[in-house]
């Protein structure tokens, strides 16, 4: 060794080695490769998530999905509020108008048919209640048994099968979704419980780091990405290495020419070009200004409660849609479960009608209401009849109604909105799947983006995001060594060029 190193020219370039050992020392010290690889396995991930038509029509998405909340949250519970408004409505139309409560009820199906059958049906989670009875019902007046009604019910009246049976999951998890334990919003860490808590942890928590974030993700997963940084590292401190033993050896025979350290000088050079052309400084602050952001929503309580939140809203929207529009189905169903009744016992539609409604009152009532795009219909045609009777302007009645009913007077005045978007939510009309192809215009396929595509973005990626965050230096700190490295290499490289090649 001391042979090797007897001149000066051989210890200058043991600066070179010595140099490319302590870099290809840092790379598996600070675990560069699996931290950085991990955080290319979740920037492949969730690439897709942060394109422009994706981010918009999320945050769009995720708006309709939380007026839908607004106007099942008061209708499906009496906790909601409507059901106990609809007589307090009643009552106020009544004392003003002086009218008897029937002819209010009167008034409200001549002006709005589908609404008053509506609030006959409240709440909603009653209706559930009525399934058991009324299949008992059926499946005796039609005599079979209540597994062969279900049967036929599925495969012929899929519509309002799914919606029923959706009702039933719905109201039962509403104000308790279940394995959402843990689960709580990133400001104050309050517990979230109900769907609607789930609903704006999406909307206000979730949704906003999306948008605020893309342009730091677009930024980070641009040029490569980051997974091969370690790998660029590790070439350059083993060619410097290299470079430096090679010298070592040379140097002892040969003195070392000028073009000799100006392959050092190159290689310093070309890091610097690689730091600065793809801009690791702007690139990887704003990488850690995002792992900051979107750490909290990475640890396993909130993980996994978003996934089991996005269930249970999936249900919530598998109960509306048969009933939101005509394309949904279950308002064309209806009359012909009337008639199948009808034909199996022997008696007529409106016969089986009165009897259901007799038996399950409230269940008779919803499928008297659907498609809800009637109501929103009618909504604004008993707004303009309120103007007229109560000699008020259009603001006064929708304040009168607010302050009197607010739950109520929220679900109707909501629902010509959803309505409007629920088969082509505005935002989204660039938007699709993952795969590329599938389009995401309805409520129904903006389920399927949130429970297929990105939550489990969260839940595949969770673990390889907390070893991305974790460790030191921080990510922002990789440009600075980076860029150091760069520097002493050719800053060295130059002086051995101008300094060493004279002396020896």
């Amino acid at each position: 060794m001391k042979e090797l190193l007897s001149t000066g020219a051989s210890r200058a370039w043991l600066g070179v080695a010595l140099a490319g050992l302590v870099v290809v020392a840092l790379v598996f010290a600070l675990a560069l490769i699996p931290r950085l690889g991990a955080g290319q396995r979740v920037i492949d991930a969730a690439e897709p998530a942060f394109t422009d038509a994706r981010v918009e029509g999320t945050r769009a998405g995720v708006l309709t999905m939380s007026q839908y909340v607004d106007i099942v949250d008061p209708l499906l519970t009496r906790r909601g509020g409507a059901s106990e408004q609809v007589p307090r409505l009643i009552g106020y139309l009544r004392r003003t108008l002086g009218l008897s409560t029937a002819q209010v009820r009167k008034i409200l199906r001549r002006e709005a048919p589908h609404t008053e059958a509506l609030t006959r049906a409240l709440p909603l989670d009653r209706v559930a209640g009525e399934i058991p009875r009324l299949t008992a019902y059926l499946a005796t007046i039609m005599g079979m048994s209540e597994e062969e009604l279900a049967a036929i019910l599925e495969r012929d009246f899929p519509r309002i099968s799914q919606s029923l049976t959706a009702l039933a999951v719905t109201s039962e998890t509403w104000y308790d979704v279940p394995g959402v334990d843990g689960l709580t919003r990133l400001s104050r860490d309050k517990p979230v419980r109900t769907v609607p808590g789930v609903r704006k942890y999406l909307r206000d928590d979730l949704v906003p780091l999306i948008v605020a974030q893309k342009e730091n993700f677009q930024s980070l997963a641009g040029s490569g990405g980051i997974g091969y940084i370690p790998f660029l590292l590790l070439v350059v401190g083993l060619g410097l290495l290299a470079l430096g033993v090679l010298g070592i050896k040379r140097a002892r025979k040969v003195a070392p020419s000028e073009l000799s350290w100006s392959v050092v000088v190159a290689t310093g050079v070309l890091l610097l070009l690689v730091v600065v052309g793809a801009q690791y400084f702007p690139r990887l602050g704003g990488a850690q200004e995002m792992i900051t952001a979107f750490e909290p929503v990475f640890t396993e309580e909130r993980v996994r409660g978003a996934a089991n939140g996005v269930d249970t809203i999936h249900e919530a929207i598998a109960f509306g849609d048969p009933l939101m529009t005509p394309l949904g189905g279950a308002a064309r169903e209806t009359p012909r479960l009337y008639r199948f009744v009808a034909q199996r016992t022997g008696r007529r539609p409106a016969d089986v009608r009165r009897a259901l409604r007799r038996r399950a009152p409230r269940t008779a009532a919803l499928l008297s209401a659907i498609p809800l795009t009637e109501v929103a219909r009618e909504v604004p045609q008993l707004l303009a009849y309120l103007d007229r009777a109560l000699r008020m302007s259009r603001r006064e009645v929708v304040a009168t109604l607010r302050k009197r009913t607010p739950d109520l007077a929220q679900a109707l005045l909501t629902t010509p909105d959803v309505a409007r978007a629920w088969n082509a939510i505005p935002g989204t009309a660039q938007m699709t799947r993952f795969d590329g192809v599938t389009s995401v215009r309805t409520m129904t396929g903006f389920d399927a983006y949130l429970r297929e595509d990105l939550v489990p973005v969260l839940v595949s990626q969770r673990e390889n995001f907390t070893t991305f965050a974790g460790g030191q230096p921080t990510v922002d700190k990789l440009a600075p060594v980076l860029m150091v490295t760069a520097l002493f290499v050719m800053l060295y490289g130059g002086m051995m060029m101008q300094l060493a090649v004279r002396r020896y």
